[in-house]
């Protein structure tokens, strides 16, 4: 069996994609889990969008999530 040293560095490109976004995942979890101020509801509600939509969870978490935290937290 002949593999390409480009089809290595394809295996390896795409094993480092999946441990990055596998690591984003976990760091946000970790963010949301130890946000002080949040209410069980809406961790459960991060906990699950972060699940449900991997990708676009964490880039929201990332981008927007302490944000909406703030402004939801203000309007109770």
């Amino acid at each position: 069996m002949n593999v390409s040293v480009l089809s290595i560095l394809f295996m390896l490109l795409g094993t480092a994609a999946v441990a990055a976004i596998i690591g984003f995942i976990v760091i946000a979890l970790i963010q949301v889990a130890r946000e002080p101020r949040l209410p069980p509801v809406l961790t459960v509600c991060w906990v699950i969008v972060l699940v449900g939509f991997p990708i676009g969870g964490t880039l929201v978490w990332f981008g927007f999530g302490h944000e909406i935290n703030r402004r939801i937290l203000a309007d109770t």
